[in-house]
């Protein structure tokens, strides 16, 4: 693909960086004459040294011919601008980076459409979806978000005593919106068929729309799910959008934040969180508010006192400790300080650029299962012999399951046998390995509309 990136910060750097290693053809653009110079002397990429919201300057990067435009700056109002120009000068999908809540939460404009962007994205916002994941599903093995955010995978170990053991799974009461996609078991991972069941000690692949997630849980374990108390150290967006993401009864929220006038504010904005003017690394607060009670401890501030928070709150015996870290060279350190996981917004950000690219055409997704099935998003091109069939008529020839997929206002769903396979519609698939290239020529993955 051709992608023409405007904005050579971290973000834009590091997009640049992976879909080059990726093979992509990349044009970056940036008004810093440093920045182009780095990035032109360590990546293999073209660069114009310019403003993106110049359409001589778009037009100079071939913007009629750019698969993708996707602007990464860090001022939200030139991102829609330069959104705006590339896709009247003939760009197939633009993309914007967008940092602040009005644009995505204003009920009264869509600015999207106005921009005529294909899609924005807060780079706080997806990693706070991310980590609100995380905080939701503690007995997850692995979590893998899709369509928005809307619909989640995660594998869980199922639990000996847990309801759906030894029953065939078209017994289950498994919630609408909601579908057992593989079972492991003894390290081999299989589609099931109805009437297969699940064991103890078997690792469960389950996918499912955010809202039914826990009853379809439940089936699996047996593990108690109440009220979660999570300390957040300090109030920057992404902890703001955090706290929107976990705003229900299942958590007691309390943040911290050192700013007074900050910490009034998300006091007003976020009722169902309880906000103090305080630190939760001063040992003393630490001890009054009994933070080693907690079931997570998050820390949003600088890498330092990030890392220093999380420790001391590790230290004090609090299991699930969750710094924000910002700069890879610190990685190293935190396993020393006892962390096992950090958040980065920049990386969160490039799978969210990644994902929007390759949602259009196809794109393995690694990480869940070893050899014996392939994960993959996927676009139906206009020659499939599937087009007009609906999943049930389909069957097991191809061996495939559609975990998700978007209706064509882009709502996205877990379907059922009745879905009707149409040309353009992009579909979450989950195959055998040994029949994965058939599945992919079959639906003309990522061929003409």
């Amino acid at each position: 693909m051709d992608i023409i990136l405007c904005g050579g910060g971290d973000i834009g750097s590091a997009a640049a960086e992976t879909l080059t290693l990726a093979g992509e053809s990349v044009t970056l653009i940036d008004p810093d004459e440093r920045k182009i110079r780095f990035l032109r002397d360590n990546l293999d990429i073209s660069t114009i040294e310019g403003s993106a919201s110049s359409a001589s300057i778009l037009q100079s990067a071939n913007v009629a011919k750019a698969d993708a435009v996707i602007a990464t700056t860090d001022i939200d109002e030139v991102n829609l601008v330069i959104c705006d120009i590339a896709a009247s000068l003939g760009a197939a999908r633009t993309m914007a980076r967008i940092d602040h809540s009005m644009f995505l939460q204003d009920e009264q404009l869509d600015y999207a459409a106005v921009f005529s962007v294909d899609r924005l994205f807060s780079p706080d916002r997806v990693m706070a979806s991310g980590m609100a994941s995380w905080l939701r599903n503690p007995a997850a093995i692995a979590i893998e978000q899709f369509t928005g955010n809307e619909i989640e995978l995660q594998q869980l170990t199922v639990d000996p005593q847990a309801q759906a053991v030894g029953q065939p799974l078209r017994s289950l009461a498994m919630p609408r919106g909601a579908r057992l996609a593989a079972i492991t078991r003894n390290g081999m991972a299989t589609l099931p068929s109805a009437e297969a069941a699940v064991e103890g000690g078997d690792i469960v692949t389950l996918v499912a729309e955010r809202e039914v997630f826990p009853a379809m849980r439940k089936l699996f374990t047996r593990g108690t799910y109440g009220k979660q108390s999570i300390a957040i150290s300090g109030g920057s967006p992404s902890a703001a959008w955090l706290c929107t993401f976990l705003s229900d009864r299942a958590f007691d929220i309390r943040l911290f934040e050192m700013d007074r006038n900050r910490a009034e504010e998300l006091g007003e904005r976020l009722d169902w969180v309880t906000v103090l003017h305080a630190d939760p690394a001063d040992p003393d607060v630490f001890a009054e508010e009994q933070l080693h009670r907690v079931d997570a401890f998050v820390s949003m501030k600088s890498d330092e006192q990030n890392m220093l928070a999380c420790a001391y709150a590790r230290r004090m015996g609090v299991k699930n400790v969750m710094p924000v870290i910002r700069h890879a060279e610190f990685k190293p350190i935190l396993a020393e300080l006892g962390i096992d996981r950090a958040w980065n917004p920049r990386e969160d950000a490039v799978q969210a650029i990644r994902g929007f690219l390759y949602c259009h055409e196809f794109e393995r997704i690694d990480g869940f299962f070893n050899d014996t099935l392939e994960l993959m998003r996927l676009r139906v091109g206009s020659r499939s012999t599937l087009i007009g069939q609906t999943l049930a008529a389909i069957g097991d020839t191809p061996p495939m399951l559609v975990l998700a997929c978007e209706s064509d206002d882009g709502t996205p769903f877990v379907p059922g046998g009745d879905l009707e396979i149409n040309a353009g519609r992009h579909m979450i698939v989950l195959t055998t390995t040994q029949k994965s290239d058939e599945v992919r020529t079959r639906l003309d993955a990522g061929g003409s509309r």
